[in-house]
């Protein structure tokens, strides 16, 4: 589920951009959201010893999820637009040098529909990762009451290791953003689909790129 949720978010910026007349400045900045995303999830779901174990059953009725998912959803795009400015910054001075008309990019359904379903799908990411590491418990607020699930020191070797990946492919999107404004006609979308491909393969084999990173 979680792999599934990852993918559909790194596919949308491609599908705006061939699919609902998008254009490489809303490519790029869909891009800069979606790698925002990625890391406030990361930060957020990095757990620690203060963290809850144990959650009130009414927290697992399927209204509660729902409402859990859309406030979180609404949470992660504000705090992720934050964070896409300055990730963002390169294509957002080469726009500037080539005239790009920002508010034109932004207002645009195309730009605003991916936004939405990808900080939906973070948000379920991240309700899930705490559902899977949380008991229900006795009603009432959240309390560490429950066994710890897992290994706490490992996951947050774990998450260490995503967290310096991802820093990897935001360094790599800004070489993106350089790229693309150097190669014309074909290498304009050719390139967003081999760093979508790029950010697919380390979702799906995260223990190969974590071997890198592992201290």
């Amino acid at each position: 589920m979680n792999l599934a949720a990852d993918i559909a978010r790194h596919v949308l910026p491609l599908v705006s951009l061939y699919r609902l007349q998008g254009s490489i400045p809303g490519y790029l900045l869909l891009t800069a959201f979606d790698l925002s995303l990625g890391l406030v999830v990361i930060v957020g779901t990095t757990r620690d010893r203060s963290d809850p174990t144990s959650v009130d059953p009414r927290s697992r009725w399927p209204v509660m999820r729902a409402l859990a998912v859309l406030v979180l959803t609404v949470f992660l795009a504000v705090v992720a637009a934050i964070v896409t400015v300055p990730i963002a910054m390169p294509a957002l001075i080469i726009g500037m040098n080539q005239g790009t008309d920002w508010w034109s990019v932004v207002s645009q359904r195309g730009f605003w529909m991916p936004i939405a379903i990808m900080s939906l799908l973070a948000a379920v990411r991240g309700q899930n990762q705490f559902e899977a590491t949380t008991t229900p418990g006795s009603t009432g607020a959240p309390t560490r009451a429950a066994p710890v699930i897992g290994n706490l020191a490992a996951d947050r070797e774990r998450s260490l290791s995503d967290y310096a990946l991802h820093v990897t492919l935001i360094a790599t999107f800004v070489a993106l953003c350089f790229a693309m404004a150097s190669f014309g006609g074909w290498g304009l979308y050719a390139l967003p689909a081999l760093y979508a491909a790029m950010q697919v393969f380390y979702d799906a084999r995260p223990d190969l790129a974590r071997r890198l990173f592992q201290r």
